[in-house]
């Protein structure tokens, strides 16, 4: 649920076609990461599995960490974990 609302947050609109479904997968994937381990899930290796199934790296995590922080803020203000 935390990655499609990732998705919802990250990539609407313009930016969705500015960006590869690598990209995209990765980002949401990473949010939900973060969500998740700060109300005290664990994910195990699912993240890290599934971003490999999209050829994500560590490039690519590097490059969107901004976005993958501020919109994992944003969530975990929202359900007021944050």
């Amino acid at each position: 649920m935390v990655h499609e609302l990732g998705h919802e947050r990250l990539h609407a609109g313009v930016r969705r076609s500015e960006t590869s479904k690598t990209v995209r997968e990765t980002e949401a994937e990473a949010v939900a990461f973060v969500v998740c381990q700060a109300i005290g899930l664990d994910t195990n290796s699912a993240a890290a599995d599934y971003i490999a199934l999209y050829a994500g790296d560590k490039a690519t995590l590097t490059e969107s960490l901004g976005l993958i922080q501020q919109t994992a803020a944003e969530i975990l203000q929202g359900i007021g974990a944050g």
